[in-house]
């Protein structure tokens, strides 16, 4: 069992930056929580973020100030069924459920049209937007480059991103991949009968749920970070953010949105910079399935972290800051230094 070390939520970085706010949006009765700095500060860009499966906004925390000191402001949505959102099952809150990837793609469309634009205002000029650039891990950058594709146009038809950056995204799932087809469709077919079940070997949250036989160091091999969400889950005041393995009606959904990105032709008309980390350790997501999933666009810098595990940002200082400094490097060559320094007239 992980043992929660116990000044970690102490510890400058893992707090919340100054001026910190979480707000609620409620959206077909579920509240969606996003937090955002309320400061006078002058910010270059906005950074949306969206979490990894189970991800909740505190664990960006670090990287929140990374940004700050890049002038680079972050508004952090925690998906619908996590974090400090609402549940998709109250009654049974640690399993993480889904309603479907086109109707949480709707409702965080509505979050990104109302709230990140705003945010976006110049404060030194209300004419202008700062550039938008939009950060997915894992599951939220599956649900990013969807975004990308289908909704990325504000309610009065303009981009909203100029820019976007993956973490280790899930295009395909490992465990799924590497199970064969006639086995895989007998497992899905009984699944379907029990979409509220947990997936096999799944279960609720408990401490020692990422050291559990099976998950066992394929997280971080950061001892500290790793020990992070413990600390999280296990804190009075924040335990309500724990939430357990995914329902079979999760996974189908996952596999059948997979699917969906991986049609002929789904990306064609996708032109926008992207930024791509993969973890070459990884034992989650299938990096093969990215790299064919985005081998024909040319404007995609993929490149592998050697030694890396799934979760970049809370990785070990030797593989994650690689990763952070070429993210700062991307949005200054991509973003910042576009005319403009990639402002818009608002219209």
């Amino acid at each position: 069992m992980t043992e929660p070390i116990p000044y970690l939520l102490n510890e400058p970085r893992f707090m919340p930056p100054q001026n910190w706010d979480w707000s609620y949006k409620t959206i077909r009765g579920m509240k969606i929580r996003y937090g955002l700095p309320r400061s006078p500060k002058i910010y270059k860009a906005v950074m949306v973020i969206f979490g990894g499966l189970g991800d909740y906004g505190e664990q960006y925390f670090e990287f929140v100030h990374e940004c700050e000191t890049q002038d680079i402001k972050v508004i952090i949505i925690d998906l619908p069924g996590q974090g400090g959102s609402g549940r998709y099952l109250p009654h049974a809150p640690h399993k993480r459920h889904s309603a479907g990837f086109t109707e949480l793609l709707e409702d965080l469309h509505v979050l990104v049209d109302e709230i990140a634009l705003s945010a976006a205002i110049d404060a030194d000029d209300n004419h202008k937007r700062l550039p938008l650039i939009l950060f997915g891990h894992s599951l939220g950058g599956h649900i990013a480059l969807r975004y990308l594709k289908e909704y990325n146009k504000a309610s009065r038809g303009y981009n909203i991103f100029s820019a976007a950056i993956f973490s280790a995204p899930l295009f395909g799932i490992k465990a799924v991949e590497m199970t064969p087809p006639w086995l895989r469709n007998i497992v899905f077919t009984i699944m379907r009968f029990k979409p509220t079940a947990y997936v096999p070997g799944g279960c609720d949250w408990y401490d020692g749920f990422r050291e559990r036989p099976g998950f066992k160091g394929i997280f971080t091999s950061d001892p500290v970070r790793n020990a992070l969400q413990s600390a999280y889950f296990l804190n009075p005041t924040t335990q309500h953010l724990a939430i357990g393995s995914p329902t079979n009606k999760w996974l189908l959904d996952a596999v059948k949105s997979c699917r969906h990105v991986n049609k002929s032709g789904y990306l064609d008309e996708l032109s926008m910079p992207l930024l791509v980390g993969l973890a070459s350790e990884d034992q989650l997501v299938d990096n093969a399935a990215t790299r064919k999933l985005l081998a024909n666009l040319p404007q995609a810098d993929l490149f592998e972290i050697k030694g890396a595990q799934h979760e970049l940002l809370l990785e070990a200082d030797i593989f994650r800051q690689i990763f952070v400094d070429r993210i700062f490097t991307f949005i200054r060559e991509n973003v910042l230094n576009r005319p403009d320094a990639g402002k818009t007239h608002i219209l």
